[in-house]
């Protein structure tokens, strides 16, 4: 009972955010030369049985002649013994304008359709144990829920830095499994970090950089901040962050210390493919020895016809 209705505003999140980027901000749909592939996976906490699992797929094509990006997202997130899940089609627009030779402001927008569904005969209850009956008359209570979901973000772009500001749910849809009334609630992403660049190998690819980054979120009372630092010498990046608001406690004991990230990712550039790999050290009080972490596999395919891979197009986010 806690864990579900600790579920209810609790959106999916990814360690490697950078490599979801439709996910964490709308204006950076067709931040790209031409078309982009991305696919990820989230298993969260494998020591504790039935936790979060993760997994989403999206393709992003940059319309140059009309400085807009289209693209369509589909993610899948499973919790829990009696598999809450929650299944997401997106579609996201952006438009980009130049504001110097080597800056950019992007506005983006998504609109998605949502289904949650859970399943009740996993679950045992009062009145099963009480009576020994099979069925429980809670579970009759239980209402799939479908609804529409919107978002938006911006991002001021340049070929150094980049800091990006996002809401989710703004409309703040019904989020009730049993026939309540449950906004949920605005989440605000604040992102960005900067690009030391130390060689390039052309004028469309850098041979080697070390970027520090941070990506701030915020709902209701809760917050999380996720900073860290990549480095990246073509083809290895790897990255370290930390995750929590030491400061910050919600309670006498209760520290915001989550985890410790571990990054480690390829770019094979002539198959025009980036592989990541990513595993969170859990440093709160869960502990590493029960809940193993987290891993994290994020793939990017890139394709564009050449004579739009040569043009010189402000893509300064981490690529993974």
């Amino acid at each position: 009972m806690c864990f579900y209705f600790s579920a209810k505003a609790q959106d999916p999140q990814f360690t490697q955010f950078y490599a979801a980027p439709m996910y964490l901000n709308p204006a950076f749909t067709g931040n790209t030369y031409e078309h982009r592939f991305v696919a990820n996976y989230r298993n969260q906490w494998p020591g504790v049985s039935k936790t979060y699992q993760t997994m989403m797929a999206s393709y992003d094509y940059n319309i140059s002649d009309l400085n807009s990006g289209l693209g369509v997202l589909v993610f899948q997130d499973k919790s829990g013994t009696a598999g809450l899940t929650h299944t997401q089609i997106g579609v996201n627009y952006a438009y980009h304008f130049k504001i110097t030779k080597f800056s950019e402001i992007r506005m983006g927008a998504n609109l998605s359709y949502n289904m949650k569904r859970i399943d009740f005969n996993k679950l045992r209850f009062n009145d099963q144990i009480a009576t020994g009956s099979s069925v429980s008359l809670e579970a009759g209570n239980y209402e799939p829920l479908n609804y529409m979901d919107f978002g938006a973000g911006a991002l001021l772009n340049s070929t150094e830095y980049w800091l990006g500001l996002s809401a989710k749910h703004l409309t703040q849809p019904n989020a009730s499994l049993i026939g309540e009334r449950v906004p949920l609630p605005v989440s605000i992403s604040l992102h960005g970090g900067y690009r030391f660049i130390f060689e390039q190998k052309s004028k469309t690819q850098l041979q080697k950089y070390i970027s520090p980054a941070f990506n701030y979120r915020h709902e209701l009372r809760y917050d999380q901040l996720d900073i860290g630092i990549y480095y990246f010498h073509l083809p290895l990046n790897v990255g370290l962050w930390y995750r929590g608001l030491p400061l910050k406690k919600y309670g006498p004991t209760y520290t915001s210390n989550e985890s410790i990230a571990v990054l480690l990712g390829f770019e094979l550039a002539q198959y025009n493919l980036r592989v990541g790999y990513s595993y969170d050290i859990t440093i709160s009080k869960l502990g590493i020895a029960t809940s193993m972490g987290a891993h994290e596999v994020s793939v990017i395919y890139e394709i564009a016809k050449k004579r739009k891979r040569n043009r010189k197009v402000l893509v300064s986010c981490p690529k993974f």
